[in-house]
């Protein structure tokens, strides 16, 4: 014989069956969100980068990659915490630092005592300076480093707002400089020969020379300045300052600071 179902039993079912589903869903969306932002309780770091100064931070395959997001994946490791890269234009650093829209700018920006006045260092990791690269060709005209271009007319490509515009504007009287938005769009000039040297930072132009060797370019290794790269962080946050100081000291202690730059710049260093 067959049972008859009262309709008010079977809308309660429905109902039941429905609000067990909600309840499940929604402890499954809780657990997901505890791991999207990786831990629970876990706090984030949020890294300022310029994506336009391979090897320091660049895009590959859309994907930021480089030698200061590689340092800032360890740095959070270390800090346990969440990284977040905020793309930065490169002139907007210090207002988005101060703002509180970044934690700490990771970006290949060298040390100078200007930017010591709005922004607190860390420890130098890198020596730099700033060199010529060149066309193949051209390279016995330009042996002597920055020495070559002095009272001369020859087209020099710097970077807008960078230690190399400041340099070439300051130290070569009536230079011929053209100024550049990108290191690439510089570089893309070289090749053209628009301009005769580009004047930049030593490991991006090292990199430029190994990754574009079809191109027949060159760097000239004579150091027109001596600069030191490091990490900048708000005025007066001392904490961070103190973690990410003793974070380089684990780096410099057990080899991987030099192991990890001569990944990302072996022109420099072979």
């Amino acid at each position: 014989m067959t049972r008859r179902i009262e309709p008010g039993l079977l809308f309660f079912a429905f109902l039941l069956v429905f609000l067990l589903a909600g309840c499940k869903q929604s402890m499954t969306s809780g657990s997901g969100a505890a791991s999207a932002s990786g831990q629970a309780g876990r706090a984030v770091l949020n890294v300022g980068v310029t994506a336009n100064a391979p090897p320091f931070v660049f895009k590959q395959d859309r994907k930021l990659t480089g030698l200061e997001v590689s340092f800032a994946m360890q740095l959070g490791r270390y800090l346990n915490k969440e990284i977040n890269f905020v793309e930065v234009p490169w002139e907007k650093h210090f207002d988005y630092l101060k703002d509180g829209r970044t934690d700490i700018i990771m970006s290949g920006m060298t040390i100078t005592e200007q930017r010591s006045y709005v922004v607190d260092f860390t420890k130098p990791y890198m020596r730099s300076g700033q060199i010529m690269l060149v066309r193949m060709e051209d390279r016995s005209r330009f042996a002597g480093g920055i020495n070559s271009v002095l009272n001369t007319n020859y087209r020099l490509g710097t970077v807008a707002n960078t230690v190399s515009d400041y340099f070439v504007t300051s130290v070569i009287n009536g230079a011929n400089e053209v100024v550049f938005q990108a290191p690439e769009d510089a570089l893309s000039a070289l090749t053209k020969n628009e301009i005769d040297a580009f004047i930049y930072d030593a490991p991006v132009l090292c990199y430029f020379a190994a990754q574009n060797q079809q191109d027949k370019l060159t760097p000239i290794l004579e150091m027109g300045t001596e600069e030191y790269l490091g990490w900048a962080v708000r005025k007066g946050d001392v904490e961070l300052l103190a973690g990410a100081n003793s974070f380089m000291d684990s780096l410099q202690a057990d080899g991987r600071l030099q192991e990890e730059i001569k990944r990302w710049i072996p022109y420099l260093y072979r």
